[in-house]
């Protein structure tokens, strides 16, 4: 199936990310592909999914074969054909404008009947519960919508490969079961399955094979016998995230913290055009005492709250009060800044460093939030040659530097291994004792767990439970 031998890979004008790789997969087999962000995974399943060197330019050496193709030789149309593919990034796979003809595009593509096309989509929409998205337009669905659409549209073909970087990223905890549930059918009908990942949880039953990558080298093989055998000391020394889900433990009120920012939404309601339930919320307050992490599942209305929170939209009925102060739209823009789930969308300048000073106001503190988020490595580099890890601490960097009072993270972790995700913590923990609002948006339970102290979790556009957890992690 893959027989990789000495492969090495450098983008244009940069070190090898790819250096010396051997790797050897038979048919059937499911890998999980980890390590460090960075480490070099998702360049391997370009190597893999053939967009190296079709696509991303660069120095590729080795020999092999892939699908009975020859590693420099391939040709790309038939060879993409037997390939499923789901990127970090959801949104660059995407070529229509709404979820049925997203989901028909790969057959159409290939020639298959209209009525084979019915039936497959049909038959996926049905197995990922996608029925009451199929007439949406795919700029109305949130990230982890997006997420979804994107493998359901990459399981159209009948394929004999899947590659999947970061399939979890911004899936909720029942999406992720669905996504297992297929993998586990994918996998039952012999497909071969390469996953790259840091949630590693969701697939300890699905595994055969576990790879760890560091530094562009494939440094350890286990099997699924060896990996389970493993201490959690012995997982967080690689730089892993837990093999089991974390559990989160509510507790009383904790003792109250310094308050300077207060946050009140008063009779607030807020819904798209066509859309006839939204968001809607009687009363909250939020404050700079705790960070304030929010839930739900995907679509529950989290990110249009957040939206409302920074300005980006104007709420139907109702106000946001910052300090007793009833503010209007483009005021909460001047007083927030927003860590969006989609980093891609900020990123505008050719060097990192650029990218966070640029617009930076508290500057004294560049060299600190460098060395706190690690990045001095990668401060000449260009944003859109990072990995999704190295682009969401760019952002979060950004918004340090940005003097506001009001930061939200939405999916802060995405994309982010064990010692990273410990880092943006450990950052959001000093965005509160600098007496700023944190609000964030996650599925991650392990991250919560570490991050914040009080919970929203919504439902259907409104707060179902509001909650104080004990931290996993001392302060």
């Amino acid at each position: 199936m893959i027989d990789l031998h000495d492969v090495t890979f450098a983008y244009e004008d940069q070190e090898k990310i790819i250096q010396q790789v051997d790797l050897q997969v038979n048919a059937g087999e499911f890998i999980v592909l980890c390590g460090k962000s960075g480490c070099g995974k998702s360049t391997l399943l370009r190597i893999l999914n053939g967009l190296i060197p079709e696509l991303y330019m660069g120095e590729l050496t080795g020999t092999g074969s892939i699908l009975g193709q020859e590693l420099l030789t391939k040709e790309f149309n038939e060879y993409v054909r037997a390939i499923g593919v789901v990127f970090q990034n959801p949104k660059t796979q995407f070529f229509t404008s709404d979820v049925y003809s997203e989901l028909a595009f790969a057959m159409e593509n290939y020639g298959v009947t209209r009525g084979e096309m019915i039936e497959r989509i049909n038959e996926i929409t049905s197995m990922f519960s996608l029925e009451a998205f199929l007439d949406r337009s795919m700029f109305h669905l949130s990230g982890g919508q997006k997420q979804l659409i994107a493998f359901a549209s990459a399981s159209m073909l009948n394929h004999r490969l899947f590659l999947l970087d970061e399939p979890s990223s911004n899936l909720d905890e029942a999406t992720i079961e669905q996504l297992k549930a297929y993998l586990q059918v994918l996998k039952n009908q012999g497909m071969t399955i390469i996953v790259s990942e840091h949630r590693l949880y969701y697939l300890t039953e699905l595994a055969d094979r576990y790879l760890v990558m560091n530094k562009g080298e494939i440094v350890n093989d286990y099997t699924k016998q060896e990996m389970r055998e493993k201490s959690s000391s012995d997982i967080q020394s690689m730089g892993l995230r837990a093999l089991e889900q974390t559990a989160i433990k509510k507790t009383s009120k904790p003792v109250k913290a310094k308050e300077n920012i207060r946050l009140t939404f008063d009779g607030l309601e807020f819904h798209y055009r066509k859309q006839a339930t939204g968001l809607k919320i009687p009363s909250l307050t939020v404050t700079s005492s705790y960070i304030t992490g929010i839930i739900g599942h995907n679509g529950a209305g989290k990110s249009t709250f957040s939206k409302l929170l920074s300005g980006l939209i104007k709420p139907k009925k109702g106000f946001i009060k910052l300090n007793q102060k009833i503010m209007r739209p483009k005021e909460l823009i001047k007083e927030s800044f927003v860590v969006m789930q989609d980093v891609n969308l900020q990123l505008f300048f050719e060097t990192v460093e650029k990218e966070i000073s640029l617009n930076a106001k508290n500057t004294n503190q560049f060299d600190e939030i460098v060395a706190m988020l690690n990045l001095e490595p990668i401060l000449l580099r260009h944003p859109q040659t990072l990995s999704g890890g190295e682009k969401q601490r760019v952002a979060i960097a950004s918004a340090l530097l940005s003097g506001k009072k009001i930061i939200i993270f939405d999916e802060p972790t995405s994309g982010l291994d064990l010692i990273h995700m410990e880092e943006v913590s450990n950052t959001i923990h000093w965005l509160r004792q600098e007496n700023i609002l944190v609000v964030v948006i996650t599925h991650d339970k392990e991250f919560l767990s570490r991050t914040c102290q009080r919970i929203l979790h919504f439902d259907q556009g409104t707060i179902i439970e509001d909650y104080f957890i004990e931290l996993t992690i001392k302060e």
